[in-house]
């Protein structure tokens, strides 16, 4: 199976691919991809896992059919490279329509994406690949298929396949989800929830504080997904667009001292403030009086490159303290991160 990950981050995908599985052999594909062979199980495994929390760095996955060296094939032939992915990928739908699993016609998506220096730029490879699809018949669309055809130009290694686009985690080539920036936007870290909220239920509720607001971003995010009143916590100021939206309290205070006073039960906490992972949680464990039971709490961890996967596990062993962690994963939009979701016990 093929991984992804975000290129400063791949030692710690292994790190956690190897804590959780029985692995074969790990492969590098390139900067941001690495191929994984497991003695036993399948993507589902791999999926089941992320999807509970225990494999935070991965942010893509795809069966693979057929790889191979990238210098086996250094040289401008685009279409020689969609020929051998068309191949790989026939070859599997082929299996799967046998097995009951696909029919002749049913739509599939695309995803073509490069890790690393590759040789060759995914759109040119994408377009010849592209017409011999349909030449063999394969109806492909742009998104939202029960199957995805993958194709990564890795600079270590070329890899193919099809995989179910449920077990994918994205259905955006590599986890590169792109969200376009809105008028309305104040920041790039609405990118973030915005990303999270198309991955998860997102959580509903009147009443939601915002811990480190400024400049309003996650505020304003809250009040267009129905959050009646949020509370915006920071010394420094607010947008004045988001102010104008209203429902917006502003606690011109920091978030300890918001917490220490405030005694209203809400719905929802979000944190993205800037500080160390242990003390993060630990801000997080004392708002956690706040939310009435079962109440949601989102929060990013940040973690730089010192060792990322054991400041995860001590920061989120904090947090079961108070709560359940029903979501952990380093999101396209989080860089040096990773974003949780928390339910109050």
């Amino acid at each position: 199976m093929l991984f992804s990950t975000t290129p400063d981050y791949y030692r710690s995908a292994v790190v956690e691919l190897r804590r959780e599985l029985d692995i074969e052999k790990v492969t590098r594909v390139g900067e941001d991809a690495g191929l994984v062979q497991l003695k036993d199980g399948g993507i589902e495994r791999l999926h089941d896992l992320a999807t509970s929390g225990y494999l935070r760095f991965c942010k893509y996955l795809a069966n693979v059919e057929a790889h191979t060296p990238t210098k086996a094939h250094q040289h401008d032939d685009v279409e020689e490279i969609a020929e051998w992915a068309l191949d790989a990928m026939t070859t599997r739908l082929e299996a799967l329509t046998e097995a009951g699993q696909y029919r002749a016609g049913d739509a599939v998506s695309l995803h073509t994406w490069d890790s690393g220096q590759a040789t060759w730029a995914p759109g040119k490879v994408r377009r010849p690949l592209l017409e011999m699809l349909m030449d063999e018949g394969v109806r492909v669309v742009p998104g939202g298929a029960e199957h995805t055809l993958s194709l990564c130009l890795g600079e270590d290694r070329l890899t193919a396949g099809v995989t179910p686009t449920r077990l994918g985690l994205s259905d955006w080539a590599g986890g590169r989800i792109r969200l376009a920036a809105r008028k309305e936007q104040v920041s790039r870290a609405e990118f973030k929830l915005e990303e999270l909220f198309g991955l998860i239920d997102v959580p509903r509720g009147d009443v939601a504080v915002d811990l480190g607001a400024s400049p309003g971003g996650w505020t304003r995010i809250l009040r267009s997904h129905g959050f009646s009143q949020v509370h915006a916590v920071d010394p420094a100021d607010i947008d004045e667009r988001v102010m104008n939206l209203g429902g917006v309290e502003h606690h011109k205070t920091t978030a300890g001292e918001f917490v220490a006073k405030h005694g209203e039960r809400v719905d929802l906490i979000v944190n993205d403030m800037r500080m160390p992972p242990q003390l993060s949680a630990h801000t997080m464990l004392e708002a956690s009086d706040m939310l009435r039971p079962r109440g949601s709490a989102i929060v990013t961890l940040k973690l730089g490159t010192n060792n990322p996967v054991k400041q995860a596990d001590e920061a989120m062993t904090m947090l079961t303290k108070a709560y359940d962690i029903t979501f952990a994963r380093q999101l396209q939009h989080n860089r040096h991160e990773i974003t949780l979701v928390l339910s109050r016990v």
